[in-house]
C-alpha cells in the first residue's frame, strides 16, 4: 500500500493491533528462513505514531519524505532521509518511529542483522515506550530466523513478567536447541520454563521431558557439565544416575564406582539410594570376575587429576586394543585414586591389594607414592611400573619397581648425544637459570658431550625473574671474545664501508629453559649476532605457546621429548587417532607412557605369564618393544631404555627428525 496513513486512521489500526498482541500473549511468529518468515512485518502498521503530531515541521517533513520514499519503493532514498533524521534530530518525538522504519527497511533488504540492530536501539533508547512489547516480539522473531538462539533467551529473560509468553518462547527455544543437537542449552531453557510453571501436572510433564533428554540424548561430557552446574539439586540426580548406568554398561567400573559414591554423598535420601548401594556391590563382583587384574594407581582427583585422568585413559585404551585382538581374554583393570585419602595410602593400599589380588601395578605418577607402595608390592612380588615418577633413587627400591618415564637426565643425555653425533657440534655454550636445577642441567649436558669428545666452553647463568636477557647475552659474547670468539673487519668495496663480523667460538647453545624464557631468549640471539649457532632445548618447548613466542626466529631449533603426538610413526598415528576417537581429546606424555606401561604387562600375559612373579620377570626381560612413547630397546635395573623424540621447528611447525 503505497500511501501515508492519516493520523486518525493510523491510531485506529494501532489500537486494534495492540489488542491483538495482548491476546496473543506476545508469542513470536513462526520460525523459518528469514526471507519467508519476515515477509509480513506487523511493525509497518505501527508507524507513524501519535508522536507525529508533536513533532516540528522540519522533523515531520524529513520523516514523511522517508516514509513516502519507502512506500514508493525507493528504499535507498528512504534510508538516506532516516540517517539524516537520526543524525540531526536525536531529541525528536519521532526518533522511535525512525528506528522502527529503519528496521522495516533493512528487513525488506534482507539485511536482518541491521534490522535487529535498529530494534535494539529502539529498546535501548525507549525502554518504556508503549510499542516496546511488539518491538521485542519482532526482535525475537528475527533472532529465531537468524538462528541467534542465545539472543532470544537473553531478550526474554530481560522482559519483566509475561510468564505465559515466556513459557511459550522457552518451549519453542528448547525445541530449536534440541533440533540442532545443542542439548545442554535446550535443557537449561527447559529448566527456565519449569521455574515459571506452577501447575503440578505441567511441571511433571516438563520434568518428564528433561528426564528423557538426559537419559537418551546427553553425552558423557554434557552429563558431567550438568552435574557440575546443578550440584545437589534436580536434575543433577538424573544426570548422575544416567552416568552410573552408562559407566556400568561400558565396563568402566572405576568411574561407575566413583559416580555411585558421589551420588550417595549428594543425595543420601533419594529413592535411588538402595539401588545405588546394590550397584556398588555388583561393581565389585564384576571387577573380580576377570581372571587377571591390572591395578592402575593414579591421582584421579585433586590438583594432578588432569594428568591422572589422561594416564588412566592410556591404560584403558591399551586394554581395549588388547581385547580387540584377543576377545576371550579375561583381563580387567582395578583402579585406585591416590588422592582419595593420601595420608592413609599405604595402610589402605595393602588391604586393597589383598582384596583384588592384581597381577601387576601401573602407577603411581609421583616418586613419593612409589616409595610408599614399593615395600608392599615387593612382599607380593608385584611389578610396579610408574609412568611418571622421576626421582633418581627409584632404582634403589628393588627389582619390583620399573620406570617407563623420561627423566631430565635421560633427556639431557639424549640431546647431548644428538647434537654431537647427528649435528656434528663439538663446542657448546649453555645459558641456564641460576638455580640448583639449572646447574644440574649444565653438569649433565657437560658430562654427556664430554663422553663423545666434545666440550662445553662457556656456561652463563641468568636470574629466574629476568625478562630482558640482553645483559646475559652481552656477558656471554664478551666471555667468548676473550676465549675463542673473534671479530673480522669486512670491507664493502661498492659502499666504501667496513663492517665488523662476529664469529662465535662455539657452534651450539643449549637452553634448558621453559617455553616462556626460551621464547624471549631465542629472538635476542640473532640480535647479538649468534646467527649460525644451533639452538638446543628441552621438552618444555613442546607447546603451542613456545611457537607463538618465538615466531619466525625458531626455525632450526631442536629439542627432545618423550612423546610427540604429531609424529608420523604409524604406531603413534594409530594411538593418537584411537585416543581422540575414544576420549575426544589429545593424549599427552602421561597417557602415552601409561599406555605403554600397561602394554608391557599385557604382553607378559600374552606370552604366558600367570603369576605376579612371572609378569615381573617378563617385564624385566623385555627387549625391542615398539612403543608410542619411544621404541624400547631393553630394561636395565628397572629403567626402560628407549629412544626419545627429537623435534625441530621447520617453517613455524614442529617436525620429528629421528
Amino acid at each position: 500500500m503505497k500511501r501515508v496513513l492519516g493520523t486518525g486512521l493510523f491510531l485506529l489500526f494501532f489500537f486494534v493491533l495492540v489488542s491483538a498482541f495482548a491476546e496473543e500473549g506476545l508469542e513470536p511468529f513462526s520460525v523459518g528462513l528469514p526471507a519467508q518468515v519476515l515477509e509480513e512485518n506487523p511493525l509497518k502498521e505501527l508507524i507513524p505514531s501519535a508522536a507525529y503530531d508533536r513533532s516540528s515541521p522540519v522533523e515531520k517533513a524529513v520523516f514523511l519524505s522517508a516514509k513516502v520514499s519507502f512506500d514508493a519503493g525507493d528504499v535507498e532514498l528512504s534510508l538516506s532521509y532516516l540517517r539524516d533524521f537520526i543524525l540531526n534530530h536525536q531529541e525528536s518525538p519521532l526518533l522511535s518511529d525512525t528506528y522502527l522504519l529503519l528496521s522495516i527497511i533493512y528487513s525488506e533488504k534482507e539485511e536482518f542483522d541491521k534490522s535487529a540492530g535498529a530494534l535494539n536501539k529502539f529498546i535501548e533508547r525507549f525502554p518504556r515506550e508503549y510499542r516496546l512489547r511488539p518491538v521485542q516480539n519482532r526482535l525475537s522473531q528475527i533472532y529465531f530466523s537468524l538462528g541467534e538462539l542465545k539472543k532470544v533467551g537473553a531478550l526474554w529473560k530481560n522482559i519483566p513478567g509475561e510468564a505465559e509468553a515466556k513459557k511459550r518462547v522457552y518451549k519453542k527455544l528448547a525445541t530449536r536447541y534440541i533440533e540442532e543437537e545443542k542439548f545442554l542449552n535446550g535443557l537449561q531453557v527447559m529448566m527456565e520454563r519449569k521455574k515459571l510453571t506452577h501447575d503440578p501436572m505441567e511441571r511433571t510433564l516438563i520434568e518428564h521431558e528433561i528426564t528423557l533428554l538426559i537419559r537418551e540424548q546427553l553425552s558423557e561430557e554434557t552429563l558431567q557439565s550438568l552435574v557440575a552446574q546443578f550440584g545437589s539439586s534436580y536434575p543433577s540426580d538424573e544426570a548422575m544416575m544416567t552416568l552410573i548406568h552408562y559407566y556400568d554398561s561400558k565396563g568402566n567400573y572405576h568411574s561407575a564406582d566413583k559416580a555411585v559414591r558421589a551420588f550417595l554423598s549428594r543425595f543420601p535420601n533419594h529413592p535411588f539410594t538402595t539401588q545405588a548401594r546394590h550397584i556398588l556391590d555388583e561393581i565389585k563382583s564384576k571387577i573380580k570376575s576377570d581372571r587377571y587384574l591390572i591395578a592402575v594407581v593414579l591421582p584421579l582427583s585433586g590438583r594432578l587429576s588432569h594428568f591422572g585422568k589422561k594416564a588412566l585413559h592410556g591404560a584403558e585404551l591399551a586394554l581395549e586394543l588388547y581385547k580387540e585382538a584377543l576377545p576371550t581374554a579375561s583381563v580387567g583393570l582395578v583402579v585406585r585414586d591416590t588422592e582419595a585419602d593420601p595420608s592413609r595410602l599405604r595402610m589402605t593400599f595393602e588391604a586393597w591389594l589383598s582384596e583384588y589380588r592384581p597381577i601387576a601395578i601401573v602407577g603411581p605418577l609421583l616418586s613419593k607414592e612409589v616409595n610408599r607402595l614399593a615395600p608392599i608390592a615387593k612382599r607380593s612380588e608385584l611389578a610396579v611400573i610408574t609412568p611418571g615418577a622421576t626421582a633418581r633413587n627409584l632404582v634403589a627400591l628393588g627389582e619390583t619397581v620399573f620406570r617407563n618415564a623420561v627423566t631430565n637426565r635421560v633427556l639431557c643425555r639424549a640431546i647431548a648425544e644428538y647434537a654431537v653425533l647427528q649435528l656434528s657440534i663439538e663446542r657448546f655454550a649453555v645459558l641456564y637459570p641460576d638455580e640448583p636445577l639449572g646447574q644440574r642441567w649444565v653438569d649433565c649436558f657437560t658430562e654427556g658431550v664430554a663422553k663423545l669428545d666434545a666440550e662445553v666452553v662457556l656456561a652463563e647463568p641468568y636470574a629466574l625473574n629476568d625478562s630482558d636477557f640482553s645483559r646475559t647475552l652481552i656477558r656471554l659474547k664478551t666471555a667468548d671474545l676473550k676465549k675463542d670468539g673473534f671479530v673480522e673487519l669486512v670491507e664493502d668495496e661498492e659502499k666504501g664501508t667496513t663492517e665488523k663480523i662476529y664469529t662465535p667460538g662455539f657452534e651450539g647453545i643449549f637452553l634448558p629453559a621453559d617455553a616462556v624464557r626460551a621464547g624471549l631468549i631465542i629472538p635476542q640471539l640473532l640480535f647479538f649476532d649468534f646467527n649460525d649457532v644451533r639452538v638446543l632445548g628441552t621438552n618444555s618447548w613442546n607447546s603451542a605457546e613456545f611457537l607463538d613466542l618465538v615466531g619466525p626466529y625458531a626455525d632450526g631449533v631442536v629439542f627432545v621429548d618423550g612423546f610427540f603426538k604429531d609424529s608420523k610413526d604409524p604406531m603413534v598415528l594409530g594411538f593418537v587417532r584411537r585416543f581422540r576417537q575414544r576420549f575426544n581429546e589429545d593424549p599427552d606424555l602421561f597417557a602415552a607412557q601409561t599406555f605403554d606401561a600397561t602394554r608391557l604387562v599385557l604382553a607378559s600375559l600374552r606370552g604366558g605369564a600367570q603369576t605376579p612373579a612371572q609378569v615381573k620377570g617378563a617385564i624385566s626381560g623385555a627387549v625391542d618393544f615398539p612403543a608410542v612413547s619411544g621404541f624400547i630397546y631393553e630394561i636395565l635395573e628397572g629403567e626402560v631404555i628407549k629412544e626419545p623424540f627429537f623435534i625441530q621447528v621447520q617453517d613455524g611447525a614442529f617436525v620429528q627428525v629421528n
